[in-house]
């Protein structure tokens, strides 16, 4: 088991991928198809769309995240969102900031953020605690402890392809609130789908827009 502690930034600077194959750097512009279910309200879809760079953000490399709103009943109005932020690769691990905006802010900020240590074991587990700085509300100042499993492998057709992938879940919690993830990650095309809930019966699911594959 591996503990890690989050604060505004860290990593390591290293461009020395795992089997010297990156998936994330030195660059990469993914496109996920998301959405973000509460309850009997209308679902809200959102594209996203992920930018990875070999330059600085910090002390880890810069990840861009840009997010538009699917106009609906409920939110009928334009909603765009780019935001900067970090992300690791090495040889040792990937590590991504998940987006954060919108109606799933919330969400996605609390359950772990998706992982992998390299090489890749089933019952891989990584746990810690990440510190939550100003505009969060009553989580503001407070840290939330997370783990996240590796639980199996399995084989599933992506593009027409047999492709072996690994699942993880995990939670996070702080104060009375918990948010849970399963992730999907390939060694083809790094994290292709997520599905998170939480205590307050939402749910927001991201999987990526370019390969066709079924869960």
């Amino acid at each position: 088991m591996t503990a890690l502690f989050f604060g505004f930034s860290c990593g390591n600077k290293s461009i020395s991928c795992f089997n010297d194959k990156c998936l994330y750097l030195p660059a990469s512009n993914v496109f996920y198809n998301a959405v973000f279910i509460e309850g009997n309200k209308d679902s809200t879809f959102y594209e996203i769309q992920m930018i990875t760079t070999k330059s600085n953000f910090l002390f880890q490399n810069k990840l861009k995240y840009i997010v538009e709103r699917i106009p609906n009943l409920t939110y009928p109005e334009k909603f765009l969102s780019e935001s900067t932020t970090g992300f690791i690769e090495t040889q040792e691990r990937i590590w991504l900031h998940p987006p954060r905006t919108a109606q799933f802010k919330f969400i996605t900020q609390l359950a772990p953020y998706p992982e992998v240590l390299l090489p890749i074991n089933i019952g891989d587990s990584i746990s810690g605690k990440i510190n939550m700085l100003g505009n969060w509300g009553d989580w503001s100042g407070k840290s939330s402890e997370f783990y996240l499993n590796v639980v199996k492998d399995s084989t599933l057709t992506i593009n027409e392809r047999t492709d072996t992938v690994y699942i993880l879940n995990g939670c996070g919690k702080i104060l009375t609130e918990i948010s849970c993830v399963n992730y999907l990650f390939s060694f083809t095309y790094g994290f292709i789908y997520a599905y998170y809930t939480n205590n307050n019966g939402q749910r927001f699911i991201m999987k990526r827009k370019d390969i066709i594959f079924d869960i």
